[in-house]
């Protein structure tokens, strides 16, 4: 394997591609004309436009950076990568709170975190907070969750 191609490299490629895909993905939806700042992707596009420009530069750094002798690990990454697709599909049907929290257990898994307290605690308390944000605090309704109302 050549030099060019460490772990760390490909990881950042393909976080930068999947990244710069979710982002060109927020275009071209159809929502009701409330103007910019009320269209449901307007959040959202902020925090990947902001994802997009760090795996940009994260790119920039691993390619920089001189490159080291790992091998490459590619289950936790395509783990990781293929969750993102599950979670994009699950997002409508289950809602905003099970799919988050369904994907970020898959990702703490992946990321080798064996902790059940943490596994389970990190995602329901990201996830709740969201939800608690948008849906009651800025009064953004994210997509509902079929089993129960308030989520």
């Amino acid at each position: 394997m050549s030099a060019l191609f460490t772990e760390r490299r490909v990881i950042s490629v393909i976080i930068l591609v999947l990244t710069a895909g979710l982002v060109v993905s927020t275009f071209g939806l159809q929502f009701a004309d409330l103007g910019g700042a009320f269209s449901p992707m307007f959040f959202p596009r902020i925090i990947l436009v902001i994802l997009l420009g760090l795996a940009m530069l994260n790119v920039v750094i691993d390619l920089l950076k001189p490159a080291a002798g790992t091998s490459i690990e590619l289950f936790p990454v395509l783990v990781i990568g293929s969750s993102f697709v599950v979670y994009v599909l699950a997002l409508m049907p289950l809602g905003y709170f099970i799919s988050s929290v369904g994907v970020g257990i898959v990702i703490l898994l992946a990321l080798g975190l064996r902790n059940p307290a943490q596994v389970v605690l990190i995602p329901v308390m990201g996830a709740g907070a969201i939800v608690a944000l948008f849906n009651h605090g800025l009064k953004m309704p994210l997509p509902t969750s079929p089993f129960f109302w308030w989520l």
